[in-house]
């Protein structure tokens, strides 16, 4: 039994605030072509769904068949269902209004009774009549009480909205689409109006195609487009590191999961949030933006229990400034508990600890013992550490424990000062051109560290994010898809990276440009290689390295002018690379003609 009611910030279950965590459904089953009738694949979607910690489906423009909902009342899944209504269907038509009309209808009468039926809403960014809109939502409330009612997604609001499922309110965002190198934000403000609202979305960022999802489509569906990309990616010559593409991507788009959720936890006048999605989208060009595949299979990039440590109906919460700091800082960071679970935490113990790479604890401490309260974000206490015992650039681990069962963890970064950068001498040259001066620094056999202003470089421009959604439906920066760290070459030696970019990268990547390298040699692998999006599948580098005119040469399209002062990570980073430089390791085996050089700088 259940009662719906519409709150002042969050819908009301009995009484009670839910927080909507979800994903949205697009009708994706390229098995069959069709969505399942039976109850068993509709379990086994409803137990994917709360084993990743989401308590929600938003059915994008359409309505699930009986089965959705037996398996949603059976395993405790709210849904949001929708007409079959998209975009411009709300344009004059009478004879579509009024299969709208009569659709409408059919679907209370059909599945009102169940109690995972919570929402109902006419469709998605519709565009049109709103009259009609307004009279189809203000019909439903009349015709069936059991549900809260909303005229359209992301659109135009009606008067007889109950809630709204948005990226924007008359105060601003509420969409969050990729994450921060801080986590001290949220969405709270922005939510606060009218009626509850759910972030519309949220997400959306690319994974690039795993190919050996091929042979899995065996039905009328067919990945005729992976194949294409794949035997374009062969033709440019990288097919050996597709797999490493897909890696370092979805590792990515982990990592903006994390903070996208994490910041709409953090809000706690949002209603909740829906994101797009849990599982890959293949139409509209192909969107591989889930951490499972079309077939709703785990891609291997994050398990269950990982990705509940930050989506569940508890989570432990963090709010600190940055993610890279100097040794000479103290970290300091906010603790809040989210807690949408079944009780209130009667004194819990709340502990804090700081790991090293190691596993090693640095530091540690305890809050104050306390009863965490329920159905809302609650702060639980402040503390720091001072970084000044860290030796050497390292990553770091924070971890939050709350109770005994309750855990999350941020990997910051601590580096150094270094005082002194780019030092040329009588065998490197630090330059910003290609000019004279590195020429004969190169036919002396000698090496030359070249970092051009990203405005005196001809290429692309550079960004921390992966492509939004999926390159063909929006060919909008950044056409590119995350980064692959060649992290095991010596270059990165005093540089503490994995094999691909996390919150340390984001000042560096920020500040830089991306270089087209199709024409270089085959075999040149650039040790930071921007990942091209699928469609295009061209090679492209921020660092790199070669032989040119007798001598080495290594290039990286970053900014290294700009407030250095505050840019520990890219500070670090040339620190690494000048002891490499000066280093016997510093022997690029692939030869590069200057001609290459100067197609690329202004």
């Amino acid at each position: 039994m259940r009662e719906v009611a519409q709150g002042r910030n969050h819908i009301l279950l009995n009484g009670r605030p839910v927080h909507l965590r979800g994903t949205v459904e697009n009708a994706v089953f390229p098995k069959t072509g069709h969505a399942p009738v039976c109850d068993a694949e509709w379990e086994r979607i409803m137990r994917i769904v709360k084993d990743y910690g989401l308590n929600h489906i938003r059915f994008h423009s359409w309505c699930p068949p009986a089965a959705a909902f037996r398996m949603a009342d059976r395993h405790g899944v709210y849904l949001e269902v929708e007409m079959p209504m998209w975009g411009k269907d709300a344009e004059p038509d009478e004879a579509r209004y009024d299969f709208f009309r009569r659709e409408m209808r059919a679907i209370l009468k059909e599945y009102g009774n169940h109690p995972s039926f919570v929402l109902y809403c006419n469709g998605n960014e519709i565009t049109g009549n709103f009259d009609f809109i307004e009279e189809l939502t203000a019909d439903g409330r009349k015709l069936d009480t059991r549900h809260l009612y909303s005229g359209s997604t992301a659109r135009t609001r009606v008067p007889s909205d109950q809630y709204y499922v948005s990226q924007q309110t008359n105060k601003g965002p509420v969409k969050v689409y990729e994450g921060r190198p801080s986590t001290d934000w949220d969405r709270s403000s922005e939510s606060d109006v009218d009626v509850p609202v759910i972030s519309h979305e949220s997400g959306q960022r690319c994974v690039y195609p795993d190919f050996r999802e091929i042979e899995k489509f065996t039905g009328p569906v067919r990945a005729r487009n992976f194949e294409l990309w794949r035997e374009m990616l062969d033709a440019n010559g990288m097919l050996d590191q597709a797999h490493d593409f897909f890696r370092a991507s979805g590792a990515l788009t982990v990592v903006e999961y994390k903070a996208v959720i994490e910041a709409l936890l953090r809000s706690s006048k949002s209603a909740g949030f829906q994101l797009l999605s849990l599982n890959d989208f293949p139409g509209q060009g192909y969107a591989p933006v889930g951490i499972l595949d079309p077939f709703w299979d785990s891609k291997g990039l994050v398990t269950p229990e990982e990705w509940r440590a930050f989506c569940a109906p508890t989570v432990a919460l963090l709010r600190y400034p940055k993610s890279a700091w100097f040794d000479d800082e103290t970290f300091t960071a906010k603790a809040e508990v989210y807690n949408f679970g079944a009780a209130a935490l009667k004194n819990a113990k709340i502990r804090w600890s700081v790991t090293d790479g190691n596993g090693k604890t640095i530091a540690k401490g305890s809050l104050k013992s306390q009863t965490v309260g329920i159905d809302g974000v609650f702060p639980v206490g402040e503390f720091s550490a001072p970084l000044g015992k860290v030796r050497g650039p390292q990553k770091l681990t924070v971890h939050l424990n709350v109770g005994e069962t309750i855990g999350n963890s941020w990997n910051i970064w601590v580096y150094p000062r270094n005082p002194s950068l780019m030092q040329s001498d009588a065998e490197v040259l630090y330059t910003t051109e290609f000019g004279e001066q590195a020429r004969q620094y190169l036919a002396a056999g000698k090496k030359v560290v070249l970092t051009p202003a990203p405005n005196k470089v001809k290429g692309r421009k550079s960004t921390f994010h992966n492509h939004f959604w999926n390159p063909i439906m929006f060919a909008w920066a950044p056409m590119t898809i995350g980064c692959l760290i060649h992290a095991d070459e010596p270059v990165f030696a005093d540089f503490p990276t994995s094999f691909h970019t996390d919150w340390q990268w984001w000042d560096i990547l920020e500040n830089a440009k991306v270089i087209e390298m199709q024409a270089a040699p085959r075999q040149l692998r650039p040790f930071i290689q921007v990942i091209d999006s699928f469609d295009n599948n061209e090679k492209l580098g921020i660092g790199f390295e070669a032989r040119v005119g007798g001598g080495k040469l290594l290039v990286l399209a970053v900014d290294t002018k700009k407030k250095m002062d505050e840019r520990p990570a890219t500070r670090q980073l040339l620190e690494s690379i000048d002891n490499y430089v000066r280093s016997d390791r510093f022997a690029p085996e692939v030869t590069l003609d200057e001609s290459f050089i100067a197609s690329f700088m202004r």
